[in-house]
């Protein structure tokens, strides 16, 4: 019985933390679309015809990436540019709402926040680091223009911060709390009657 009901706990935070990575990946998406906006008001022309990439996050390179991967995995790439769409937001929801569950296991071995949320930024700061130059086809982060490493931590930030929050709003309480809830149920009971479970 006490592994079934690990079980379920196990599975309730990993499930926790998807939909706090969904949440994380909605602010970080916004933050993109607000970006893109601003450098078309600008500069008259979006970023995409005028070949400039604001973000790693939100370019080519992620689809270049999974490629890579979707190609030595199951044999397929996308051809044409609405294949390469869907794949770009299927990675882009899947992988920031899967990753959210990291988080919530940080919390389970380093406690309360801030140490959680930060070593969740850290975390998805060296993927992004790391994985673009190694899949992505982009320089390595030593070489990338300073504005776009400006961008990516600031949209891990944006990503790690919301994922943070969302996961410790939709934590249960923790089993200190159950019991100075019940201990104080417990005193106000009248004489003679037991506190209601």
């Amino acid at each position: 019985m006490t592994g079934r009901r690990g079980d379920a706990r196990v599975l309730r935070g990993a499930a926790r933390g998807v939909l706090g990575g969904a949440v994380g990946t909605a602010a970080m998406a916004l933050a993109a679309h607000r970006r893109r906006r601003r450098f078309t008001r600008r500069h008259g022309v979006t970023p995409e015809d005028a070949g400039v990439v604001l973000d790693y996050d939100d370019s080519e390179h992620v689809v270049i990436a999974a490629s890579v991967l979707t190609r030595h995995v199951i044999g397929w790439a996308p051809r044409s540019p609405q294949e390469r769409q869907a794949l770009f937001w299927l990675v882009h929801w899947g992988y920031g709402s899967a990753v959210g569950a990291g988080h919530v296991a940080l919390q389970h071995v380093l406690g309360r926040e801030p140490r959680p949320g930060l070593a969740f930024f850290a975390a998805s700061q060296v993927m992004a680091l790391g994985l673009f130059p190694v899949l992505g086809e982009t320089p390595p982060p030593w070489r990338w223009e300073r504005r776009l490493v400006v961008t990516s931590f600031v949209q891990h930030a944006i990503y790690a911060g919301v994922v943070a929050a969302a996961n410790t709003a939709t934590a249960p309480p923790a089993p200190t709390a159950r019991l100075v809830r019940l201990a104080r149920g417990a005193r106000l009971a009248p004489l003679g009657r037991r506190a209601p479970r």
